[in-house]
């Protein structure tokens, strides 16, 4: 069954209810338009070939994509508040590989596992960081601790950095197996039929 059938026997279904409780039930066109949206709804869960579980994980998905994004988005916006050129550049550096996790999580849904405390965690951390980076830089006091926490966060940035390149670099990796896992599969069943020149 296609999505196409799948949308056709969840409208039959509900125009039959509404069509039922209609004209043998007497219950009114609004009460009836209702049931059969219920009707609708329900045959697009009964007749979708979608396990509910693999609904759940594709719903899971976009929604964390989507928090990933929004957080990724908060993190850009420090870049117009902070004066510090080596700074803003470090932040930048930090927004391109987010983009890049992101974008490996749309391409392979199955990282979303490994990704989670990086989208939870890591992200979050972040932003609370550079919030008081701005918070701090913003109150131009000459003080020695203050000096010296602003320049804990800049350097902290560069292991931010290095942190989610190595995080990047173990979603890739988990591709680059799966890749060896079928050239093996490939080359074994060349082998095994006989086409190998």
């Amino acid at each position: 069954m296609n999505k196409t059938s799948d949308g056709l026997l969840a409208g039959v279904l509900g125009a039959a209810l509404f069509l039922v409780f209609l004209f043998a039930v007497n219950a009114g066109p609004i009460i009836s338009l209702l049931i059969g949206g219920a009707g609708f709804g329900a045959g697009m869960l009964l007749f979708s070939r979608k396990k509910p579980e693999v609904i759940a994980q594709e719903v899971d998905l976009k929604t964390s994509i989507s928090d990933g994004q929004k957080k990724l988005v908060e993190i850009q916006k420090f870049q117009k508040l902070i004066k510090k050129p080596m700074v803003v550049a470090k932040i930048k550096e930090i927004c391109e590989v987010i983009e890049k996790i992101l974008e490996d999580l749309e391409k392979d849904p199955q990282d979303l596992k490994a990704a989670r405390q990086f989208l939870d965690y890591y992200l979050d951390s972040t932003i609370k960081i550079l919030n008081r980076y701005v918070e701090l830089s913003a109150q131009n006091i000459n003080d020695d601790s203050i000096k010296a926490s602003l320049m804990k966060v800049e350097n902290m940035l560069q292991t931010i950095k290095d942190a989610f390149e190595k995080k990047l670099a173990q979603l890739l990796t988990n591709d680059v197996m799966d890749l060896d896992t079928e050239l093996s599969l490939l080359d074994q069943s060349i082998n095994m039929d006989g086409l190998r020149k």
